[in-house]
Order: C-alpha cells, then structure tokens, then sequence
C-alpha cells in the first residue's frame, strides 16, 4: 500500500479529497445529494468541458499549453450551427436533419483542425511561447465570432441535434455521458498503447533528448495541438446541444476550470507527467462541488470559483512536496 500510494500521490490526494467532500456534503445535504436526480445532473453537466479537459491534458503532457480552444470551438460550433440552420427547415425529413447535422459537425471538426495546425505551427516552427501564441489565436477566433455574431447567439438548432445533450439511452443513460466515455477510453488507449503516447510523454519530458533521438518533435507538437483541438470543439459542440444555440463567450469560464482540473490531477504543464484516471477523478470532483455548492441556499453558483480557485492555492502548494505526479 505504501508503494502504490507513492507512485500515485495525486490519485490517493484526490480520492481522499473526493471522500472528506461525500461525506460532508452526505451530512450536510444528504437528502438532495443522494437523489436520482442530482447524480443524473452531474453526469450531464461535466462532458462538454470533461472534452476541453481531455483534449488539453494532451497538451500539457508534452509540455505545452493551449488558451485559444474554447474560443476556437465556439468560431466553429458557430459556423456549424449557420450551416444547420440554413440548408434545413421546418420540413426537412429526419434523414436530410441527420445528414446536415453530419456536414456541420464535418465543418466544425475542420475548423478545429484549421486552428490546431495554426497553433503548432506558430509554437513548433515560428518559436512562440505558446501561452502568447495561444492567447493571441484566442482573440483572433474570439473576434471572428462576434464580428459574424454582433455578439448575439446563434440558432437554428434542429431539435433532433439537442436530443444529444438532453436525451439518454434506455430511459436513464445520457447520451453525452456516452459520448464521453467513449471518448476517454480512446485517449487512454493513445497515451498507453501506441507510440504517440510513448513519444509525446517523452517529448514533453525533454524536447531537445527526443529531437536527438529521432523523433519530429515539431510534427508532434502540431499533431497534439490538432487532437486537443478537435476534443475541444467536440466539447463545444455538445454544448450547443445543449444550450440550444452557439454563441461567442459561450464556454469562457471553461479555460480556467480547465486548467484548474488538470493540475488537481496532476498534470502539469511542464510536461512529461500526468494521468488520464486522475483526470476523471477531478472532473467527477469538480462538479460535485459546482452542484452540492448550488444545494446550498445562503450561497450562490459564484462561490464555486471561490472554491476552485483556493483548492487551486492548494494544490499547487501541494504539488510542491509530491516527487512524482506519476506517468500514464
């Protein structure tokens, strides 16, 4: 137990943070907390960003890190929803809303694609600090989509399309949450089972030892900032889903919480380190603290920032005394 425990310092942090939380909101809130309805609420809320989230930890593994992907997914989920909402009408049978819908989604994954090559191009080749090179495309996108927008939401979106984030399969399992498993099981297979993984722990590990070792460092750089993108549009547009329209700062608050969940898990952008199991297990604790906080009628959904940003203090305070965050 005490060699497992040290080997997983941040997964044995986070179980036991995630514990003292069940059981003080169990004592607190017990009643509202352990409901159908609340576990049903948390499931359907953390996908959209539990996509941002994964698609990022790609990004910090090789020692990089993106700020520009939700405005960026929310320049292409804006652009897929124009599309959907210009080729269909009231009368458009249910196969051409499932074929629009599959163009807009196409459209969106390759805007996504677009805005990662543009990312790793300016980092890889072009030699920008990526916090500077990402925050810059974040205007970018962010100004394209409220100059499109006059800074308005978007509709038009079919209602076949926001069954995906309200509705479920057999009557209690919702559609999103599939989504995201299927999604995360497929980012642990990349980092644990091919040689993308192998290369991007090693890459982010030391950059200029795996350049001279025979890999493109450069060509992977723009490969993971394509990935992240793309799960972060996937993100943005199971969000449109579910807020029923796409809009310009649709999703801002994303950025942080992101942040915040992948250093909570250990994944640091220094690159090289990090666990894709204890980024589920802080997404899962993140919500659980956004929706046991709204139980609370003498306190407002603000305070979760409070909180978020002081579990934040301190992590990283105790990220400090951990040796090793792990590594894969």
């Amino acid at each position: 137990m005490k060699g497992f425990a040290k080997k997983n310092q941040y997964m044995v942090m986070l179980l036991a943070f995630l514990a003292i939380l069940l059981v003080f909101f169990t004592a607190t809130k017990g009643k509202l907390l352990w409901t159908p309805g609340t576990w049903k609420s948390i499931v359907m809320q953390f996908p959209e960003y539990g996509l941002m989230t994964l698609g990022v930890m790609f990004c910090f593994i090789i020692g990089k890190i993106d700020m520009s992907f939700v405005a960026l997914g929310d320049f292409a989920s804006i652009m897929a929803v124009r599309f959907m909402g210009s080729h269909l009408t009231e009368e458009s049978t249910r196969g051409e809303t499932i074929r629009v819908m599959i163009i807009a989604l196409l459209i969106a994954m390759a805007i996504a694609v677009v805005g990662g090559v543009i990312n790793g191009v300016l980092i890889a080749y072009l030699n920008i600090p990526p916090v500077m090179a990402t925050i810059a495309m974040q205007l970018v996108w962010l100004g394209l989509s409220t100059a499109l927008t006059q800074g308005y939401a978007v509709t038009g979106v079919p209602s076949l399309y926001t069954e995906i984030g309200h509705g479920t399969l057999f009557g209690f399992v919702p559609v999103v949450l599939v989504l995201f498993i299927v999604v995360f099981l497929i980012c642990a297979f990349l980092l644990k089972f091919t040689t993308y993984g192998e290369k991007l722990y090693m890459v982010g590990s030391n950059e200029k030892a795996a350049r001279f070792s025979g890999i493109n460092t450069r060509g992977m750089i723009i490969k993971t900032f394509i990935l992240a993108d793309v799960l972060a549009t996937l993100g943005c547009m199971v969000m449109v889903s579910s807020n029923n329209s796409a809009k310009a700062d649709y999703g801002t608050s994303y950025v942080m919480q992101v942040i915040l969940i992948l250093v909570l898990a250990g994944v640091l952008p220094d690159g090289g380190m990090g666990k894709i199991f204890n980024v589920l297990l802080a997404i899962v604790t993140l919500q659980i603290i956004s929706t046991c906080v709204n139980m609370f009628s003498q306190l407002n959904i603000y305070y979760s920032n409070m909180i978020w940003g002081g579990l934040l203090i301190l992590v990283l305070i105790m990220g400090t005394r951990l040796g090793n965050a792990g590594g894969r």
